[in-house]
């Protein structure tokens, strides 16, 4: 060993030049890179595409929203034959470098769609390519952004239904809402983002956004440990003509015990609007069982629990049951769906589901005495290497019907 090592100086010489660290090494950044020697740019991108076609029927008219379980079907207003083709395109490109303050990075996201969808064989045709994002930001544990965000420091996390079936409140205000009353709570866009990690999972930020129109200033504190997760964030918009007139708050926690699983969420602003969620979930050995309750300063009350069984490696079964009372205050406005579905992984790469629901509402609900039932049937094909693709059929009794076809490819 010694021998061949003398009789190399030269190769070993070479050799700890090719495995000196870059500058992508140097900062911890991996995926596609290119360096230079003071940069280091990350390149990912994705592509989606989805079709329908069938009769949709319109919006389905349940309850508050035109969405029934897993199945939507409020693509179009209705006809004999709808359908509709979408393509969405990403490329995401990120440089970075070392600085004093900490990693110096701009940002930015390319983002593209093609869409055409048709009701009764007329086609309307939409497309458009411009930036998601385009931002630059310096620093570690102190960060300062500006530009077009990819996000704002407004947190709204902890505030969704336990469960593989969102509630009806909060599948449709997507959590708990701060934006249900009229105003301007507009945040993101264009903004100046002031964050700092304090330590022990405690962070802060203040900033500006949506300075494109009539901004707003957000403050939101978080925090986040490994039993533990909770933040408040705080919006006042139209704060560039000086009024401050509109005033937000957003909240949430969720608490992991062992098994069991907490979480409650409150928005609100100063309308008068508010939203409220609790939430609980217990995993066992085979089963999680999840419970819900919300609701609304507009007197709507939402009730949801669910099962998940994984019987074994291949079949998982899903139940779940969700109520909703349009208004207290009022008689027969409730309403009732209760919906299972069945995985079957018929190999590593190759799921099959098949999805049913029923659901009733009272003759005073939005939508008037209604009675629902529809299926699904659905194959998902994930092969590797960052593509996923799924082919769905799916059908109601008031004779709508819908097929499905999605791929995407991402690439990092």
């Amino acid at each position: 060993m010694a021998t061949t090592v003398l009789a190399l100086p030269a190769a070993g010489a070479d050799l700890g030049v090719l495995s000196a660290l870059d500058v992508c090494d140097e900062l911890g950044l991996s995926g596609l890179t290119v360096s230079s020697t003071t940069n280091c740019l990350q390149v990912s991108a994705e592509l989606y595409y989805e079709f329908h076609y069938g009769d949709y029927k319109g919006d389905l008219p349940v309850l508050r929203s035109g969405y029934s379980g897993t199945i939507d079907w409020t693509d179009d207003d209705g006809g004999a034959t709808d359908w509709d083709s979408w393509v969405d395109a990403y490329l995401i490109m990120v440089g970075t470098a070392p600085s004093d303050f900490g990693p110096a990075k701009v940002a930015m996201e390319l983002y593209g769609y093609d869409y055409a969808e048709a009701q009764n064989g007329v086609g309307v045709p939409e497309r458009s390519l411009g930036f998601d994002y385009a931002y630059i930001s310096v620093g570690d544990s102190t960060v300062l952004t500006a530009g077009l965000v990819e996000e704002s420091i407004f947190n709204e996390d902890d505030d969704e239904a336990f469960g593989w079936l969102e509630s009806f409140i909060s599948d449709e205000t997507d959590g708990v809402a701060f934006d249900g009353g009229a105003g301007n709570y507009g945040y993101e866009g264009h903004a100046i983002q002031l964050t700092h990690k304090f330590g022990n999972g405690l962070s802060a930020g203040i900033a500006l956004e949506n300075l494109e129109a009539d901004g707003s200033l957000i403050g939101v504190v978080n925090y986040a440990s490994d039993n533990l997760t909770a933040h408040v964030s705080l919006l006042a918009g139209d704060i560039l003509d000086g009024s401050f007139d509109d005033i937000a708050l957003h909240s949430g926690l969720t608490a992991t015990f062992d098994i069991f699983k907490l979480r409650g969420a409150f928005a609100a602003n100063n309308s008068g609007w508010w939203n409220a969620l609790a939430s609980a979930e217990a995993t066992f050995d085979m089963f999680t069982l999840a419970a819900t309750i919300d609701g609304t300063s507009e007197r709507e009350l939402g009730l949801l629990g669910s099962a998940t069984a994984k019987l074994n490696d291949s079949f998982t079964v899903k139940l779940a049951a969700r109520y909703l009372d349009a208004d207290v205050n009022l008689a027969n406005d409730e309403g009732t769906e209760v919906r299972g579905r069945v995985e079957y992984a018929a190999s590593e790469t190759l799921t099959l589901a098949a999805e049913a629901g029923y659901l009733w509402a009272g003759a005073a609900a939005p939508s008037g005495t209604q009675t629902i039932a529809d299926g699904l049937l659905e194959l998902t094909w994930e092969p590797g290497g960052g593509f996923e693709s799924t082919a769905a059929i799916a059908a109601n009794s008031i004779g709508a019907y819908k097929v499905s076809f999605t791929a995407s490819k991402t690439y990092e």
